[in-house]
């Protein structure tokens, strides 16, 4: 009796030589771009501190986006580089993604190359073009015929537009983002610049701490912030205690004149600020108050037009909240002060939060009403434009730096205690 043979081990067709060897000359230009980098931005630093008049002493802000530049090369180059292992894994989307990376380096090592060549600078402008070869080349092999095949994958054409579509709300998104937060980036790091007789304040002098360990130092800057703080603060429980009801009686009551009233409320974001602030102005004259205008005109004239925008938050909250929940709430024998504290409240609050941390923002920054009715009251916003027709002191950066980051761990905080206890009802 013959015995049945043994089924033959699975045998897998060897990995393309092209692909290994692309996939590694990527890898090797992936190092070389980060440590390029790293290098590069440590001795424009060490460069531009210790020589002057030399194309590294432009002005501060655009030598920081240099450096944000080359941090972002060092970004890309660890994605390329995880690109790579992921492609050498067999994994086709991030040959697509590695092909994608490589094409844009081959563009900008390109243009970065002529550029150089046409200022003079040859080695730089070689260097820039090899680079760009060998892109091309790495691109060659990981789109060859015997790539494609074993990855599946497409033409090299293909591979980059798919990339690039596939990955276009994000390349928007990271645009919008540094467009937006860029400028709070330069201020912070303006904070640490130390002061010069021009005083201007985005130019980069030198590195100091000690605009962050003498903040008041500026005769009038620390009271001036504080008159901001507590009239914010007054200003945005007024405001928020009476937007928020107002959204209430605006989203849960019908009566006669609400679409009337929801005018009345939108006007004042739609009204100009010059034209608001000139209107309060007359009206406290009118009151016989012109002579005492003061905190007090300033926070009634920042309750005026925070209202509005706390009203149009909280509405929107609670247009997208589910009535449902209350009704549920009633029909398990919770009374209506109970309905309200457990369930609409809670329900609510995110977007009342929102609204003060809004009207907050708005008020302390707000300089033309301020202006227009502060009389002898002097506000930080007020006492920065004072200050830029003399020079401004470098720890006007450091007050907004605070700001920033304070109002980015308020909103961080939130949402960390939102998600925790959206985790602990689910369980």
């Amino acid at each position: 009796m013959s015995s049945l043979d043994p089924t033959p081990p699975v045998t897998h067709e060897r990995k393309p030589r092209s692909l290994v060897i692309g996939a590694e000359l990527a890898r090797v230009l992936s190092v070389l771009a980060a440590v390029g980098a790293v290098a590069g931005g440590i001795g424009a630093v060490v460069y531009r501190v210790h020589h002057r008049f030399t194309w590294l002493n432009m002005s501060g802000p655009i030598f920081f986006l240099l450096e944000v530049v080359l941090v972002a090369v060092v970004i890309a180059s660890y994605l390329s580089a995880r690109a790579v292992a992921r492609t050498l894994a067999d994994d086709t989307g991030a040959r697509d993604q590695l092909v994608g990376m490589g094409a844009v380096a081959a563009v900008v090592a390109l243009i970065s190359g002529v550029v150089l060549l046409g200022r003079g600078h040859g080695l730089a402008g070689a260097i820039a073009l090899v680079w760009c070869a060998a892109s091309i080349a790495s691109l060659a092999l990981l789109s060859s015929p015997a790539s494609s095949r074993w990855l599946e994958g497409r033409l090299p054409l293909l591979n980059v537009v798919g990339w690039i579509r596939s990955n276009m709300v994000a390349f928007l998104g990271l645009l919008v983002m540094a467009f937006l937060y860029i400028p709070n980036v330069v201020v912070a790091a303006m904070s640490f610049n130390s002061e010069n007789t021009k005083r201007t304040v985005y130019q980069w002098y030198g590195f100091t701490t000690s605009n962050w360990t003498h903040v008041c130092a500026p005769q009038g800057m620390c009271s001036a912030v504080g008159v901001s703080l507590w009239i914010g603060l007054v200003a945005t429980v007024l405001a928020t205690a009476i937007g928020t009801l107002a959204a209430f009686g605006l989203v849960r009551h019908r009566f006669a004149g609400r679409s009337s009233s929801n005018i009345v409320v939108f006007l004042p974001m739609a009204t100009p600020e010059i034209v608001m602030g000139s209107s309060l102005l007359a009206f406290f004259v009118a009151l016989h108050q012109g002579g005492h205008l003061g905190a007090v005109t300033i926070i009634i004239a920042h309750v005026m037009f925070c209202l509005s925008y706390v009203v149009m938050t909280v509405k929107a909250r609670l247009a997208g909240m589910d009535r449902d929940l209350e009704q549920a709430a009633m029909d398990l024998y919770a009374t209506p002060s109970q309905t309200f504290w457990k369930v609409t409240f809670p329900l609510v609050f995110p977007g009342i939060l929102a609204a003060a941390l809004l009207a907050f923002s708005l008020s302390f920054d707000d300089y033309i009403v301020t202006n227009l009715n502060a009389g002898n009251t002097t506000t930080f916003p007020m006492y920065v434009w004072g200050a830029a027709q003399r020079g401004l002191p470098m720890q006007v950066n450091v007050i907004g730096t605070f700001m920033f980051v304070l109002a980015v761990v308020i909103v961080v905080t939130a949402d960390l205690v939102g998600r925790g206890r959206a985790r602990g009802r689910a369980r």
